[in-house]
């Protein structure tokens, strides 16, 4: 039984990813263990590390969005995997190692899936409280809309009382939102904000998606499929982040070497009815396009989609042309290879069943298509 690494794992589990981080930690030591177990699954500020050192444990795995808290853990000398630390923290102590999650990509990604909507109108809510990886999404949301020569509106951050009450908040989040512009993609940072901003909306009397198109993070299933619509959202995979940060402890308790520094893969998008519209100014096109996106796994042929939708294929090409800047053809390509490289980097399935999915000839058709548009095979663009 000596031999049995005990583990340390602190993370609180009131989120929903880090639940599922939790999760796969746990999953991991069922295959690869047995390991012996100390949780703190509470609040960070409230969680009692102050005797932790008695316990003796042999590794630690911990969120890390306190300075503090890496300190006391790092003085525990003992090999540990910190999750997310913060932004002024730029290198793990001895021995340790960060995973990073690389927040303005989120913001990013977001900007991208409603730019390949159509959307002209953009806004962001932050977190109810001040945070690096609220501020890092922001920032990767407006400075890819930047890019475009689109501007942002950027809620305000909420007064203290509003923090301690959203009842308090909720009336001047209801009439910021009312001001926006009709058809306004809106990205939030939690799925718990979201809930927030689609029952302001409510209130307030705006269409979702039609007057605001709402994209959240985290995909917690229970919480998204509940609202009113359901809530479309970035789904940040703990289980594999949990199974990951287990992975490399094991690597750090037998001597094997490690990166110090690790990134989590990117995630994928899950879309649910709050997301369920085109801002595609010409109805026809939009119709083709949700057309493309319904069948996606299929060999669309315009001219069959065409003769679906009671239009010519010429006119679809004009329309594409006119409102995308480039055909159809490559309209339906981008689609399928967008879909395709969320599937590529959030889960292992192989790259042929990836192309079935996705509506390629097969996998050597897909591969050309990935190198083309990154430089890398599928397999070196998962591996990276």
């Amino acid at each position: 039984m000596s031999s049995i690494p005990k583990i340390l794992v602190t993370l609180p589990t009131a989120n929903f990813t880090q639940r599922r981080i939790l999760e796969g930690v746990l999953s991991y030591a069922r295959d690869h263990g047995p390991w012996m177990f100390h949780l703190n699954t509470g609040d960070i500020a409230g969680q009692g590390l102050r005797r932790i050192a008695d316990w003796k444990c042999s590794g630690v795995i911990a969120l890390s969005a306190h300075p503090e808290l890496i300190s006391r853990l790092a003085a525990l000398k003992r090999p540990a995997v910190f999750i997310n630390p913060p932004q002024g923290k730029r290198r793990p102590p001895k021995g340790c190692v960060f995973v990073r999650r690389d927040h303005q990509n989120l913001g990013r990604l977001a900007a991208e899936y409603f730019l390949a909507r159509g959307y002209r109108s953009f806004a962001f809510v932050g977190a109810v409280r001040t945070a690096d990886w609220s501020d890092g999404r922001r920032e990767g949301f407006t400075a890819r809309l930047a890019k475009e020569g689109l501007p942002c509106a950027v809620y305000p951050d909420p007064s203290p009382e509003e923090v301690a009450d959203f009842a308090i908040e909720a009336p001047r989040l209801g009439a910021w939102l009312a001001a926006l512009p009709n058809s306004t993609a809106l990205y939030t940072v939690k799925d718990m904000r979201g809930q927030q901003i689609l029952a302001a909306c409510m209130d307030a009397g705006i269409r979702v998606p039609e007057g605001v198109s709402v994209l959240s993070t985290d995909d917690d299933a229970i919480l998204c499929e509940t609202t009113t619509p359901p809530l479309s959202s970035i789904a940040l995979d703990g289980e594999n982040t949990g199974r990951l940060c287990a992975h490399i402890l094991d690597n750090l308790l037998h001597g094997r070497p490690v990166e110090p520094l690790v990134d989590i893969a990117y995630p994928r998008i899950v879309t649910r009815r709050s997301t369920d519209a085109f801002a595609i100014e010409d109805p026809i096109l939009a119709r083709a396009v949700a057309y493309v996106r319904a069948h996606i796994g299929e060999s669309v042929q315009i001219s069959v989609m065409a003769d679906a939708l009671g239009i010519s294929v010429r006119t679809i090409e004009m329309k594409a042309l006119r409102h995308l800047g480039h055909t159809f053809r490559e309209e339906i390509r981008r689609i399928r290879l967008s879909e395709g490289i969320s599937l590529l980097s959030n889960t292992a399935l192989p790259v042929a069943a990836i192309a079935e999915r996705c509506g390629f000839c097969n996998a050597s058709h897909f591969s050309r298509a990935v190198k083309a548009a990154f430089g890398y095979t599928p397999g070196t663009f998962r591996a990276r």
